[in-house]
Parts: C-alpha cells; structure tokens; sequence
C-alpha cells in the first residue's frame, strides 16, 4: 500500500561517527508474535497500581494513548488534532481517568499541574489534561471540571515563572538551574501538543519554543563521543554518564515533538521542516549510537558504554519503542489531516537543510531483540518487569519500576505500528519489507509538494505551510505573551495534590521576568 506523508522526514545520510567497540554478535530468532493480551494487562495493572510521581503518571497516559487508542497519539492518523468527542473507540478513557485524578488532588493556587519540586516533570502530565479540556469529558461525578486554568498556569510557568540558563534553557528543577535529559520527554512534547491543536490557527511559537528548548538541551548534554547524552549537568550535582533510560527519554520526547509538528499546518514552514530534519536526525544518531552498546542477551547497560554497570530491563524497552517508530516514519510522518492547497505552501530549499542521518539496518535488528530480551523478563505471574533500574537512584538495580512498567507498553504499541506498516509496504515491495527507512532525500525545491522517495517504496511528500504566529481559539483560552516571543494560548486545566515527595530528578539561577497579561476570549 502506498503511504502518503505531507512532510518529508525520515532518514538519509550517515552516522559518521567509527565506533571502537561495535562486537559481531548473532541475530537472536524473532519473535514476530504480540506479547499476550492477558500478559500486557498485567504489565499495564501493576504500572497503574504503582505510578504516583508526576513523571510516572505522565509517562503512564501516554503509554496508555498509545497503546490503547493509537490512532489519537501523535503517531496516528487522528492525533493532532484528536477527534472533539471522547466516545466509541476514540473515548481515551484510560488517559481521561490519569487526567482527572491529577486535577482532582491539585492543590489551588499550585502553578504547575502536579507538586514535586521539579520544572519539567508535572508538564509530562499535559497532554493527558489537554486531551481531557480538549474533549470536555469530564466524569459524570465532575461535571464542569476546569482543566483550562491549570493548563495555562502551567505553561505559564514554564514560559515566564521556571528558572533558566543564560541562554534561555528551561531547569528541570525549580530550587536552581540543573539540565537533566529527561526533561526532553516531560515538558517539549506539551509545549508543542499546546501549540497544534487549533488547526488550522496553529500557535507556531510554541511549535518553535519546544524544539529550541531541544536544541538548547543537546548542546549542553550530547558527547560526540560515543555520541550520546549525559544526564545531568549544571546545579549542585552532576552526573557526566551517559545513562540509558536518559537517552531514552529524549529520543522519545524528541519523537513526540517531531511527529506533533508534522501534523500541524505550520509544519509546513521552512523554518519548520529544517526543525523537524534536525528532531529526525537527533532521535536517530542516539538510536544507531546505543545500539552498538547492546549486549548479547539483547539488553543494554544502565550506563550504555559502562560494562561495569548493570543490564537493565528499562532503557532497553523504551529504545526499542523509539527505534520502531524511527522504522515506521514514512508512515506516520503524513502531515495535518486537512492538507493545504499546494500554491499555499512556501518554497523550501533543499539545500538549506542538514543532510539526514540513516537509520541503521542493525538498529531495527537491535530493537526486535531488545523486545525479545524483554518478553522474557516479564514475570508471567504479576506482570512486573525484571532486572529494572531504581527509577529513585538511577545508579542502583531495583526489584520494581513503575516507568518501566510503562515502557513495555510503548514499546508493544511502537512495535504493534512497525509491524503494521511493513504489512502495508509488503504488498508494494516484498523484498524491502524488513528494510526500515533508509532515505528520503528532497528532489526539489518548487513550493508546492517535493515528492522524495523511500527504499521501501513508500511515496513521502514534501510540503510547507502559510502562517505565523497565530492565537489558538479554545474553551476559556488566554493568551500570554513573553518576551521570548511565545504567544500561548492556553487550553485546559485541573486541580490537583500530590504526594509532594518529588522527584530529585534537581549556576547562578537565570530568572527572567517577564510581563505577562491574560485576555480571556
């Protein structure tokens, strides 16, 4: 079948990087079956059991969207944005039910959607309340629950009230300024969901501001050498090491945003597209970089490149959850359900953009191993996951982890879209179905759709977009303006308490303060 994409994206170019210690191992046999049903609602029972942290919840809804209602996640046909009514089989139940939860135990007065003492983590929580005020679907019990007010005293704070670095970096913590690389999943993918949802009047400033707070991030945590990210730097403490479920944290983050841009009219800008190929090749260097890591029994070490450090069942599943959906860009990277009209869309010049890097062959191998790595690490009994790191003291091996929990279901529900999508190619392309996106390289500069072509035989069309900055129109929205030049128009909200036992997840502190006035519309 032939799969049609309004932006280009996916992967060309190489990685030119040589490294030391790729060691020739043997493909394991592939296990192309889905993990049992009765299993997976065990994995997701104990995670929903055992997530109270404001990162676990978040991390919880999306894997909950994705897994359970695929096509209203970012990397569905229906995702941004998703369907007004939460009924039939787009009611998103499981991630409406998180939502509310985290407003119902939100203290007023509280900035953020969830108390913990972190910048970034309550905003993993976003998407699940946005997709709530999106929808208005309450419970029958909370009828007239205002998710709007919360959402922009969230993103508020993000924009206006969170310390920052010199140059304009977002803290994860809120007591100093401390770069962690998991803030890359928690807070970017909300600032551009935020952003998309009003199509066509998509706010392209916050499409814009999540990107840059990525590129600001890689610059003070990727190593070209091995070509990964540290964890954490700046504030009172620092660890250089090139942990793997931070690295996991933002190739996924950085997937999120790539595919919420697509989707959006505005993604059609050059600025835009040059945006989405850096997110491309920046989730993909990671991904062909760790995997030369990975150890015979198909897992990785806690610390990618550290063979002292432990196997560990956590980053393996979320990288392979991450590679499948790098596998199965032509298919989701298919631009905004209401295309534009062709002489709407501004030229692009090919040559302005970076050159794609390739997702390597041995990356998807990698992954499909990892999956059977972690098959059998799942306890047939209760459902937990094994040999898991302490999400609380990311050195140690814990017994039990509730992320982890849900990284075995972002990784079935990538897998589950990998394997739809080499179906739909086999049909065109037997003999290219195993191959992965190998490239994709623009032919033209013209304006209106750029036609590039992928080894699998999927078309991929090229396109951009009129438009700048516009004021999304939602229930109840304001609109803030900062001088970063974000203009948010905020959309949903809650109220919430929290256990306020955050996550440690922790320079001069770079306040900026900003004048910021509300006009409700």
């Amino acid at each position: 079948m032939l799969l049609r994409a309004n932006l280009f994206l996916a992967v060309l170019a190489t990685v030119s990087a040589a490294f030391k210690h790729p060691k020739p191992r043997a493909i394991a046999p592939r296990d192309d079956s889905p993990i049992d049903p009765g299993l997976l609602d065990l994995v997701s029972q104990r995670a929903r059991d055992s997530s109270l942290k404001s990162w676990e919840l978040g991390t919880l809804s999306e894997a909950f969207l994705e897994i359970d209602w695929p096509q209203v996640s970012v990397f569905g046909e229906r995702g941004v944005p998703p369907p007004r009514g939460a009924t039939g089989k787009n009611n998103v139940s499981t991630v409406l039910e998180l939502a509310n939860y985290a407003i119902a135990i939100r203290p007023k007065g509280t900035l953020t959607l969830f108390v913990d003492g972190a910048v970034g983590d309550p905003a993993s929580l976003g998407v699940a309340v946005l997709l709530a005020n999106w929808t208005q679907a309450s419970r029958p019990d909370e009828a007239g629950n205002n998710y709007n007010t919360p959402l922009r005293q969230q993103m508020d704070y993000l924009l206006n009230g969170a310390p920052r670095t010199d140059d304009g970096a977002i803290s994860h913590r809120s007591e100093r300024v401390q770069l962690w690389s998991d803030f890359i999943y928690m807070a970017p993918p909300f600032i551009a969901y935020y952003g998309a949802l009003n199509q066509p009047n998509v706010n392209q400033s916050l499409l814009t501001e999540a990107y840059t707070q990525i590129k600001l991030y890689r610059n003070y945590l990727f190593d070209d050498d091995p070509g990964l990210w540290r964890h954490i730097t700046m504030g009172n403490f620092q660890d250089d090491g090139h942990w793997s479920t931070g690295n996991g944290w933002v190739s996924a983050g950085i997937m999120r945003v790539l595919c919420t841009i697509n989707q959006t009219t505005a993604g059609y800008q050059p600025e835009l597209v040059a945006a989405q190929r850096d997110l491309q090749n920046w989730a993909t260097e990671i991904v062909n970089n760790i995997w030369t890591f990975q150890q015979d029994d198909g897992s990785l070490f806690d610390y990618a490149d550290q063979s002292d450090s432990f196997s560990d069942s956590s980053s393996t599943a979320l990288m392979a959850s991450v590679t499948f959906r790098l596998a199965s860009l032509p298919a989701i990277l298919r631009g905004p359900q209401n295309d534009l009209d062709p002489a709407d869309r501004p030229a692009i010049d090919s040559s302005s953009l970076a050159s794609l890097i390739k997702l390597k062959q041995s990356s998807i191998d990698a992954a499909v191993r990892a999956r059977d790595c972690i098959r059998s690490r799942i306890s047939t009994n209760d459902g937990w996951l094994d040999q898991v790191v302490d999400p609380y003291a990311w050195g140690n091996q814990g017994s039990q982890s509730p992320e982890a929990q849900s990284f075995v279901l972002l990784m079935e529900a990538a897998w589950r879209g990998w394997r739809s999508y080499l179906d739909s190619t086999t049909s065109s392309s037997s003999s290219s179905s195993q191959d992965g996106p190998t490239t994709i390289a623009v032919t033209g500069t013209s304006g209106a759709k750029t036609t590039s072509t992928v080894t699998q035989e999927v078309t991929v069309t090229l396109a951009s977009s009129g438009g700048t900055t516009v004021e999304t129109q939602m229930p109840q929205q304001a609109t803030t303006t900062t001088k970063h030049s974000v203009k948010t128009s905020s959309v949903a909200s809650s109220s919430a308490t929290v256990s306020a036992g955050g996550s440690n997840r922790g320079g001069k502190v770079c306040r900026r303060k900003v004048k910021t006035k509300h006009s409700e519309l």
